[in-house]
């Protein structure tokens, strides 16, 4: 009997926990650290277990802060007893506090938070890929690039930053470009081998942004021999060998080398630069690569002798200096401010909108005239006439006349914007690589929509879409502008409404196959105390590029048009001399600060000095990357084209 009670009672203690459990299980892990920078991917690993029953429903991700919430939206299947893993990518404000993650189904509703320790802002995350859990701390003590919108009102200087550390195992390594889009600077060590196909394709184009990589040799550097890894590497690797001691290492820095032996690669220069070298082999080296760099290391700088050097700190403040420069997500948001024409004043702090669209509307003057002449003709000389003419009681007969002829005169103003077709322009900034088919687009479109309704939006192949424009302070505190997307291939934005005469825009980024690539290989020499460049540029492209012109670091020189298939050839060009980029301070509360394709460009060479690129500016019309809209839509493009080409020269 007592057996029976015994098992009676362990059944429904089983029974009570299982019926107390939620039927679905949800757990977080943020990928790259709780430490995500301003306008930054935040990406979090979310695995949904269903314990009983099948699901199809939505798994919410948002990340909110000051006045604004980002919501992406996840559509799930979850059979009874399985497992799904999902890796959401929000994209974070610089006053975002916690990822709040929801799974709802019908019955079910399940939810987690994720707490952000810190939004970077001056600092920068550096992430260290492979099997290492420590050793890269020292980068805590390495100052950053720095932030030429950000003035520290001690020194009146650009401010800079501090790395923030985050470690990463190939298997949780994100597959999407835009998840890596907050990290200023990616270090590859032993266990790298295992990135799969689409991890290095995401690490090319977060490169090609502006990010940073570092690739490291050494006695466990399979990874070097990765033919995606070895088509970006300044060097071509040859095995490895011993050496006594880094000695090169010390003259670099100043003070003594390192203590003891190391395996280096051997390598040779294939692209790029040789920083430093030692008995013929280059023990550092950097290859500019679209708005980024490679570096290759020779020797592992987690293993002996580095782990236990004592001037760590300075090895990598010398190569963070030479190598370093903005992380994409500074690149994205500032591009896209510039797009969308939404700045904030830096000394008053007002929101000011340009938009460059061929829709001329009333201008707000011009209404608030016409207004304040329809109340002084309604109420003062309206019963003033009437009065002296003793007729008040026609009053009701004449201010709706009155009334009929200013909606006249306002629909004389306004009254062809509500003829106008729905419309749309659409800005892109492609970055590329000299000799490569592919870029990376940073877009925006601006919609006209002349009447209300609700509208379905589509997104092919793109890795970030936001709607709207957003004033992270509030814009009148206490209102929340909420940003929602339902994510998957294609990104869908579902019952966007809009109201009469509205401009609406949309940001968005993604890769795009070109027709075609453009070329070159540019020199620069220096004669009597003038920079000049030779070389040839060639546009391998079916259409033409316009206002082209080549950007080095100590000038430019513009070239004009370039034909479809067609080539330029420079011979001893002067150049002209860029103005320097002058620092300006904010007044500590914008996000984002807008910046030209033309001086985002100026400021990256300035930047890297040290490894110079040329950089070629230039306009199409194509290609046209629209939104896919349910009605027809009357589209005008403006495509700028940024690519990175090579750079030789006596004195680089």
């Amino acid at each position: 009997m007592r057996r029976w009670v015994v098992r009676l009672g362990l059944w429904g203690a089983l029974l009570l926990s299982a019926w107390g459990q939620p039927p679905v299980e949800i757990k977080a892990t943020p990928l790259l650290g709780r430490t995500p920078a301003a306008n930054g991917a935040f990406p979090i690993a979310v695995q949904l277990e269903s314990r009983r029953g099948n699901y199809q429903g939505i798994l919410r991700v948002s990340v909110g802060g000051f006045g604004s919430r980002r919501e992406y939206l996840y559509p799930i299947d979850l059979p009874a007893g399985s497992r799904k893993v999902v890796v959401a990518t929000p994209i974070v404000g610089r006053y975002g506090d916690s990822a709040v993650i929801r799974f709802e189904a019908r019955g079910v509703g399940v939810e987690t938070r994720m707490p952000i320790e810190r939004v970077l802002d001056v600092d920068q995350l550096a992430v260290v890929v492979g099997d290492a859990i420590g050793g890269l701390q020292v980068l805590k003590q390495v100052r950053g690039v720095r932030n030429p919108f950000m003035l520290d009102f001690r020194t009146n200087r650009p401010m800079q930053g501090v790395y923030e550390v985050a470690y990463c195992t190939p298997e949780l390594f994100p597959e999407q470009a835009i998840a890596l889009s907050g990290a200023q600077l990616i270090v590859l060590t032993s266990g790298a081998e295992r990135l799969r196909a689409e991890q290095w394709a995401a690490l090319r184009q977060w490169t090609l942004m502006g990010g940073t990589l570092v690739a490291s040799g050494g006695a466990g550097a399979v990874y070097l021999q990765s033919p995606a890894l070895r088509d970006l590497l300044p060097i071509l690797p040859q095995g490895t060998r011993e050496t006594a001691q880094l000695r090169a290492l010390g003259d670099w820095l100043g003070v003594r080398p390192p203590t003891g032996g190391a395996t280096i690669t051997q390598a040779t220069l294939t692209a790029g630069k040789t920083l430093l070298q030692q008995d013929g082999q280059p023990l550092i080296a950097v290859r500019p690569y679209g708005l980024g760099a490679v570096v290759f290391l020779a020797f592992n700088p987690l293993e002996r002798p580095m782990n236990d050097y004592d001037a760590r700190v300075r090895f990598w403040q010398r190569v963070v200096n030479a190598t370093a420069g903005y992380p994409p997500s500074f690149n994205i948001a500032a591009l896209h401010a510039e797009q969308s024409g939404y700045s904030v004043d830096q000394w008053t702090g007002q929101a000011t909108m340009t938009i460059d669209a061929e829709i001329d509307p009333p201008s707000i003057m011009l209404i608030v005239a016409l207004l304040g002449a329809y109340f002084m003709l309604v109420v003062p000389i309206n019963y003033w006439t009437l009065k002296r003419l003793r007729a008040l009681d026609w009053a009701w007969l004449t201010t709706p006349l009155i009334a009929l002829l200013f909606v006249g005169v306002l629909w004389q103003l306004a009254g062809g914007l509500y003829r106008k077709s729905l419309s749309s322009k659409v800005q892109t900034v492609l970055i590329a690589q000299a000799g490569s088919p592919d870029a990376y687009a940073v877009n925006s479109a601006l919609f006209f929509f002349p009447r209300a309704g609700v509208f379905d939006l589509q997104f092919d192949q793109s890795d970030m879409v936001e709607a709207g424009v957003a004033d992270e302070r509030g814009a009148g505190f206490g209102q929340t502008t909420v940003v929602r997307t339902l994510e998957g291939d294609p990104k869908r934005v579902d019952g966007y409404r809009v109201s009469n005469l509205s401009f609406q825009w949309f940001r968005y980024t993604r890769t795009v196959q070109l027709q075609g690539q453009i070329e070159g290989s540019l020199r620069l020499t220096r004669r009597n105390g003038e920079w000049r460049l030779s070389g040839t540029v060639r546009n391998r492209l079916p259409y033409e590029l316009r206002e082209a012109r080549v950007l080095t670091p100590y000038g430019s020189v513009n070239i004009g048009s370039l034909g479809a298939r067609g080539a330029q050839t420079l011979r001893n060009e002067p150049l002209i001399p860029a103005p320097p980029f002058r620092a300006f301070g904010g007044n500590g509360w914008e996000a984002v600060v807008a910046v030209s394709p033309d001086r985002l460009a100026q400021l990256v060479l300035e930047e890297r000095k040290d490894a110079p690129s040329a950089l070629l500016i230039a306009r199409a019309s194509e290609p046209v990357l629209p939104p896919e809209l349910g009605e027809a839509t009357e589209r005008a493009a403006e495509v700028v084209y940024i690519v990175n080409l090579p750079l030789e020269g006596d004195a680089l």
